[in-house]
Order: C-alpha cells, then sequence, then structure tokens
C-alpha cells in the first residue's frame, strides 16, 4: 500500500519542478549574440523560418524568467544556443519588443 502513496506524490513532485508552459512556444530560433549584464541577459534572436515576426529581436532575460532545458540559468545562454520562446504581451515595433514568460534551451 505505500508504493501507492508514494506514486502521486512523485508525480504531482515532478510536475511541480517544470517552469516550461505547456502551450507552444511563440518563437523558435537560434541566440545569436548574449550580452550579461547584472541580473539580466540580452538575447539577439534569429529566428527560424515561420517566426520572421521576431527578426531583429533582442530579448531581454531578468533571473525571474524560468530557463529550462539544458541549461537552468539565462546566464549560461550562449551564442549559436537553439531556443523556444514564450511571450506574453509584444510592442508593434521593428524590432518586436515582447515580454519574456519563459526559454528553453534545446540540445
Amino acid at each position: 500500500m505505500k508504493p501507492l502513496v508514494w506514486i502521486p506524490a512523485l508525480a504531482i513532485l515532478a510536475a511541480c519542478g517544470s517552469p516550461l508552459p505547456q502551450e507552444d512556444p511563440a518563437a523558435v530560433g537560434t541566440a545569436d549574440a548574449v550580452v550579461t549584464s547584472g541580473d539580466t541577459v540580452d538575447v539577439a534572436f534569429v529566428p527560424d523560418a515561420g517566426y520572421e515576426y521576431f527578426e531583429g529581436t533582442t530579448f531581454v532575460l531578468g533571473s525571474e524568467i524560468p530557463v529550462g532545458g539544458v541549461v537552468d540559468d539565462a546566464a549560461l545562454i550562449a551564442s549559436g544556443d537553439r531556443l523556444r520562446v514564450w511571450t506574453d504581451a509584444c510592442a508593434e515595433s521593428f524590432p518586436v519588443q515582447c515580454i519574456v514568460t519563459a526559454v528553453e534551451v534545446l540540445d
């Protein structure tokens, strides 16, 4: 009987450990240049085909932004890393300026 109690508890803990949203990301592409200044990381972004809306965008990642995948800290993102980015509101400008809500660094 005890294993039945632990299995659901482990499943709940595993779900809580994932900071990334379940929905599809707003942008997929590559980090072109990365600049760290204090607690902020600026990521110049090159979007994949189909995500041209984000052409020329620099995503600003504060320490509060969840980062997952192969790294768990925005300061560890490097030029050339493949990214999935989730955003909230975007200012209609060129380049577009978006509030980032989460980032996943791919293999």
